[in-house]
């Protein structure tokens, strides 16, 4: 089992369970850019009424839940982690959080093909896929950004960019990108 049967696990668990959800990280960036291979698969869920223990039962004994909470920083939105005994594999969990750009990501999410995992998937918009990894900004974000916007170039909502960028200090570093891709031209 690799780490796509895994991230496809935990989308089954997800859906018995009826919990919404949407793949962000690597997997989302691997929709709008160039793929890369991931150590972990990262999740923003709506939990509801739904404890991330019965997610975690519905994975199996295969699967491992760490019942400390942590909290994300930039968003301030509450993570758990669930490792895949077998091969320690992490899935991070994040939990839907009040943070205003998490709750319009979470809403304008879409549902897409991944070619990673073969069918399709809930993921953000691929505007919303750079404005969080303009949060995170670190060198491998800025890869990926890189890679989004090479990929995606005259597709995306550029408005929409500037707004979210505007509000999160990321301007300037999203103005760098650009011209690093515009370089590499």
């Amino acid at each position: 089992m690799d780490s796509v049967e895994q991230v496809l696990d935990t989308i089954d668990a997800f859906e018995s369970c009826n919990v919404s959800y949407m793949v962000v990280g690597a997997f989302s960036s691997n929709v709008y850019g160039i793929p890369r291979s991931t150590r972990d698969a990262d999740f923003v869920v709506e939990l509801g009424e739904v404890s991330i223990g019965a997610i975690a039962s519905v994975l199996g004994d295969d699967y491992v839940l760490d019942r400390q909470i942590r909290v994300e920083g930039f968003t301030g939105s509450l993570r758990n982690d669930i490792t895949y005994r077998p091969t320690g594999f992490r899935i991070e969990v994040f939990r839907l959080g009040k943070d205003e750009h998490h709750q319009i990501r979470f809403k304008r999410r879409t549902e897409l093909y991944s070619p990673d995992l073969k069918r399709p998937i809930w993921i953000p918009t691929a505007e919303d896929v750079v404005i969080q990894k303009l949060r995170w900004a670190r060198p491998k974000d800025c890869e990926d950004i890189c890679e989004v916007l090479a990929v995606q170039a005259g597709k995306l909502d550029d408005e929409y960019l500037r707004h979210w960028t505007a509000r999160h200090g990321t301007t300037e570093l999203l103005e760098t990108l650009l011209t690093r891709i515009s370089d590499n031209l």
